[in-house]
């Protein structure tokens, strides 16, 4: 059952303060998506290094850092990697924090 939507709210806000120095760490390490949408097979990803973080920041299908991800684009490309050219700790922010905050809580 997924979390409130008032709760999603105060854990994002939370997350684009506290997400900052683990991403600077790069305090994520790999592991395997448990997530395949598109029958694809499961791929290595990252997640967190703490449990507890991933509990509400973590991603099964994509990871964390935002290096693994594919996201959809409207050009006749599809699916692309998730700014492949961004400095890593950024990317990581942008992924976890900003773009797919709160990813566990929604499931």
């Amino acid at each position: 059952m997924s979390a409130s939507k008032s709760k999603q709210a105060l854990w994002m806000l939370v997350g684009y303060g506290l997400l900052i120095p683990f991403c600077l760490a790069r305090a994520w390490e790999p592991c395997t998506s448990t997530i395949n949408p598109y029958h694809r097979a499961p791929r290595v990803i990252s997640k967190w290094k703490w449990a507890w973080l991933n509990t509400i920041y973590g991603n099964r299908e994509d990871g964390v850092s935002g290096a693994e991800a594919l996201v959809w684009y409207t050009d006749p490309w599809g699916r692309r990697p998730y700014r492949p050219n961004t400095w890593a700790p950024l990317r990581a922010w942008l992924w976890s924090a900003w773009r797919n905050s709160t990813n566990e809580l929604s499931r």
